[in-house]
């Protein structure tokens, strides 16, 4: 999400100095046919993450990518990273937990702007922060095909979706686009499913719009395309909720916090019929802050989705804050 990209680029500097001494040992080799490079190491918060992976292009978080056949009876498992994020920026402590849990993993980046052919963002240029900026449809289209390539390598009917933030979205609309067929279980980390107001932001970028200010372009030139695309009065917003998001023969789970500052209201990221399940963090864990940038790496919400795909591991209750620590916001 944009503040969660412009949060994460603040935190640079902190986050090299854990990073220094990070490498990439037992590492396993990553199939070709990915398109993806080397694993990197686990990290267990999202400063380490972003600072670690800003020198390797298309980094693999550790477990993701590699040659794997499913266990009878499981899906694989696709991870769709963020806005203004990559795979190893958004899933370094994810991946390894379910690939150690015995999941084939795999991760993608997808939605790069920094072509003048295709369009560009500022964010686009900058290492690490370069993935899930393009048009939201761009970016379902790239999703597609890279969940066909998993099916068709590893023999799979089906696999299970983890999106966070964008990636929640682009989990969602997968899903409703395929009508299903192929999808298990869809798990969203605080998922921009019915658009976000960005703390009512939204609501005066639809003004400025209406009154013929370049408040779009403005997004677009510095964020990239996918920042119009997530407020709640857009063209992919309103396509996705129109008849609803979900579809019939998919689990669906939201792993959601209260102290989200950028995919918000609440509901804005939590399901409302079929088969779906809404986690709120501090529910029974009080003391769980994680933000929005701190989800996918809180161990309750780690311990959430290894169970929502089948796992029955303990679910922590741990604080989180500061940027150097497991599940940690910025």
């Amino acid at each position: 999400m944009m503040r969660s990209g412009l949060a994460a680029l603040s935190a640079l500097t902190m986050g090299l100095g854990i990073a220094a001494g990070a490498g990439t040992a037992h590492a396993a080799e990553v199939a070709g046919w990915t398109g993806m490079g080397p694993q990197l190491a686990p990290q267990d918060n999202i400063s380490a993450a972003i600072a670690h992976g800003m020198a390797a292009q298309d980094a693999s978080p550790s477990g993701a990518n590699e040659e794997c056949t499913p266990r009878p009876g499981e899906n694989p498992v696709v991870l769709i990273h963020g806005m203004v994020s990559t795979p190893y920026g958004s899933f370094a402590a994810l991946a390894p937990a379910l690939k150690a849990q015995g999941k084939c993993v795999y991760s993608f980046t997808y939605g790069r702007y920094n072509s003048p052919a295709s369009g560009s963002s500022a964010m686009g240029f900058v290492p690490g922060f370069d993935g899930g900026l393009a048009p939201m449809d761009k970016s379902l289209a790239e999703v597609t095909e890279h969940i066909q390539r998993v099916k068709e390598h590893t023999g799979a009917e089906k696999v299970d979706i983890v999106g966070w933030s964008q990636g929640g979205s682009l989990a969602t609309a997968y899903a409703k686009q395929s009508g299903g067929k192929d999808v298990g279980t869809v798990v969203s980390l605080a998922g921009v499913l019915r658009g976000t107001s960005m703390l009512g932001l939204a609501n005066l970028h639809h003004e400025f719009a209406q009154l013929g200010l370049p408040i779009s372009q403005a997004v677009d030139l510095t964020l990239g395309a996918s920042g119009n695309d997530l407020l709640e009065h857009s063209d992919f917003m309103t396509r996705l909720k129109d008849g609803g998001l979900e579809v019939d023969g998919v689990h669906y789970v939201s792993i959601a916090t209260l102290f989200d500052e950028s995919a918000n209201p609440l509901g804005n990221d939590q399901y409302s019929s079929k088969d779906y399940q809404n986690i709120v963090l501090q529910d029974g864990c009080p003391s769980d802050a994680s933000d929005h940038l701190g989800v996918p790496y809180d161990p309750r919400s780690i311990a959430l989705t290894q169970n929502a795909l089948g796992g029955n591991v303990p679910v922590p209750c741990t604080g989180t804050v500061g940027p150097f620590i497991p599940g940690s916001s910025i």
